[in-house]
């Protein structure tokens, strides 16, 4: 009955603080608002998952995110992905799993959507920049033996390697989409 008292009360307050609380724009893309509560939400998020207390000086680099992360979930409705729903619940349970916090649905929803939107995203530069994922195996035979690594690292390092080149072709092509998109800070 006690948990059941603490679970609505933490309920109400923070009905209440969203409730008092003005929502107001601060950015536009294309049209599309990131608003003083999504930047509340993303703080609350943030601390919620990485156990820190985000201060004031932090928070244009947090929208920074956020524009960038709407730009992402913009250009992906032009493509039709999808990502499956038991990955998704099995990744958002792992983000949980080790926080013994209270969490709100609007925090968890947060959670879940970033990692759709982190799938749809990897997804997209697989598609695209697959074929374009040549490893050299002269640098990776170079250093298995320089590092002094067995033989069957081989595939791990391969597999480092892409990713690190997937990173690149990432942030390339983000940028490359970034600037079709309109910016407006309010």
């Amino acid at each position: 009955m006690k948990i059941i008292k603490i679970i609505f009360s933490f309920i109400l307050i923070s009905i209440t603080q969203v409730s008092t609380q003005e929502f107001r724009p601060l950015v536009t893309i294309n049209n599309r608002i990131i608003t003083n509560y999504d930047l509340l939400l993303e703080i609350k998020t943030l601390e919620f998952l990485n156990d820190v207390k985000i201060n004031d000086k932090q928070q244009p680099i947090i929208l920074q995110q956020m524009i960038n992360e709407k730009i992402k979930e913009i250009e992906l409705k032009n493509y039709k992905l999808s990502v499956s729903d038991a990955l998704i619940v099995k990744k958002l349970n792992l983000s949980l799993q080790k926080k013994n916090k209270l969490i709100t649905k609007d925090i968890k929803d947060n959670i879940k959507n970033k990692i759709i939107l982190q799938d749809k995203w990897n997804k997209l530069i697989n598609l695209k920049y697959s074929q374009q994922l040549y490893v050299n195996t002269d640098e990776i035979n170079q250093m298995i033996k320089s590092k002094n690594l067995k033989e069957k690292d081989r595939e791990k390092i391969i597999s480092i390697e892409k990713n690190k080149k997937l990173n690149i072709y990432s942030k390339t092509f983000f940028n490359q989409i970034k600037v079709k998109y309109l910016i407006k800070y309010l």
